[in-house]
């Protein structure tokens, strides 16, 4: 014998999605920063190997190497991109979920997109 309960959807528990998405917003942000400064050292660096620029800011070790600055460019935007992309989910799934708990009370739904 199989017994199912079914239970109702309820209202939504106000979650932290939209706490969760400024910050999220805020490190994509961050992070696009990172990455163009990142961005510029690599370019700097190449510029410095073909003479065309001064000397470099690091001049041995891990950092004083092209590749390093452009990697790490590459893994933040590429980290920002994701965390937009986040922020932009959590946002959207806020919104559904304020539309479907006025469409239930019965108030008027105003989209602000």
């Amino acid at each position: 014998m199989v017994v199912r309960i079914r239970l109702g959807r309820g209202t939504p528990l106000p979650g932290r999605a939209s706490g969760n998405s400024r910050i999220a917003r805020l490190g994509a942000t961050l992070l696009t920063i990172v990455s163009i400064s990142a961005g510029s050292f690599g370019v700097w660096r190449i510029g410095v190997d073909l003479g065309w620029s001064g000397d470099f800011v690091f001049t041995s070790g891990i950092f004083s190497h092209w590749q390093v600055w452009i990697a790490g460019a590459c893994a933040a935007q590429y980290c920002g991109w994701r965390l937009a992309r986040y922020a932009r989910r959590a946002a959207q799934s806020k919104r559904d979920a304020e539309a479907h708990s006025e469409t239930a009370a019965g108030l008027p739904v105003v989209s602000n997109v």
